[in-house]
């Protein structure tokens, strides 16, 4: 082949839209994430991309999809929305990636929403329930429900049983505008008004990551309130029911992932023996379940897509996967909705501090 015509195919080839998309070869596409892998979120970082790659190891190892292997490259942020940025741009720009995949809450920034739109790069899995990845018209796709749809369940299922007064717990006030936006919401479309105090509450739902929520929970505990309380998914249900102890026992967890030990589902069993294929360890939590579940819807809509990988190709095989189970995790697209699932549900810890289901 004459010089002058393979430089028109290695241009070609980074246009978007063109046979091959900027980030696939014949044999590989590749991922970019930005995740903490130092600083004080380093273990949610490691515990998302490990799941992420729990799962792509699984599916290279069988021979990839269309004969290409998915590789992931992450880079370190330490939490840091800047360079979380920074990283994105590098991974778009330089390293040239075909999609971006399961960002941690930390590394998930209005900044790198705004940068990954310009680029029309998709943007799946983001482990957050935060309301800016769900914002109408974007490229992001995201497999979990959002914290205001998890509050709104909580409450719904506490009114059904009759229970009519509810309070509020958080640990940083001007970090949770949001909840605090939901929980006003969800009490007013069942024309209920939030208790006066925590005293007086039926029902307290707890909003705060595992380490505050747990002395939220032991706070709570110390005037013997008669309360339910509800700690939602942003305090991971194991590492929390094992930080409580004995003083966890009544204590109720909304999840927005099937349970860890629910191994009858197909997707927890695949996904505890992929981890413990990539880390050698029995090393489970939520949020790399998430991930490992985004890395699969991503493989899906590829497979959809067929051969010829592009990103539009990409998201309308997403929006075929109308009815896609996951393995007992069931998560629907369609036409402009890009919001796969907003199933949650809740467990209890038990007397024993196991999880009750």
């Amino acid at each position: 082949m004459k010089p002058r015509a393979l430089l028109v195919l290695i241009a070609i080839a980074g246009v978007p839209g063109s046979a091959v998309a900027q980030g696939v070869t014949t044999l590989t596409v590749a991922l970019g994430q930005s995740a903490p892998l130092s600083g004080p979120s380093q273990a949610l970082g490691e515990d998302i991309r490990n799941g992420a790659l729990a799962y792509l190891r699984t599916l290279n190892e069988a021979g990839g999809v269309h004969g290409r292997r998915i590789e992931l490259a992450t880079l370190d942020d330490a939490g840091d929305a800047k360079r979380a940025l920074a990283n994105t741009q590098r991974l778009a720009e330089q390293m040239r990636v075909f999609a971006l995949l399961a960002y941690p809450g930390p590394s998930v920034s209005r900044d790198v929403l705004a940068y990954v739109q310009q680029a029309r790069m998709p943007f799946f899995a983001p482990v957050t329930g935060a309301q800016i990845v769900r914002l109408p018209g974007r490229t992001v796709v995201t497999v979990r429900a959002s914290h205001v749809e998890e509050l709104d369940r909580a409450v719904e299922h506490y009114a059904g049983l009759g229970m009519k007064r509810f309070a509020l717990a958080t640990s940083d006030e001007a970090a949770d505008a949001e909840f605090r936006e939901a929980f006003a919401h969800a009490l007013k479309k069942r024309s209920l008004k939030p208790a006066a105090s925590r005293s007086e509450a039926d029902v307290i739902l707890v909003v705060a990551a595992q380490r505050p929520a747990a002395g939220l929970v032991a706070e709570l505990r110390r005037p013997r309130l008669a309360a339910q309380i509800v700690v939602l998914s942003l305090a991971e249900a194991t590492p929390l029911a094992r930080a409580l102890g004995a003083g966890g026992a009544g204590v109720a967890l909304s999840l927005v992932v099937p349970p860890l030990e629910r191994v009858s589902l197909p997707v927890v069993g695949e996904y505890r023996a992929a981890m413990e294929a990539e880390t050698g360890r029995k090393a489970y939590s939520a949020a790399s379940l998430e991930a490992f579940i985004g890395a699969k819807v991503f493989v899906e809509a590829v497979r959809r897509a067929g051969p010829s990988l592009t990103r539009e190709a990409l998201m309308q095989a997403l929006e075929s996967m109308t009815a896609y189970d996951a393995g007992g995790y069931l998560l629907r697209f369609g036409r402009g909705d890009r919001h796969g699932s907003s199933h949650t549900e809740l467990i209890a810890i038990g007397r024993d501090g196991k999880l009750l289901h």
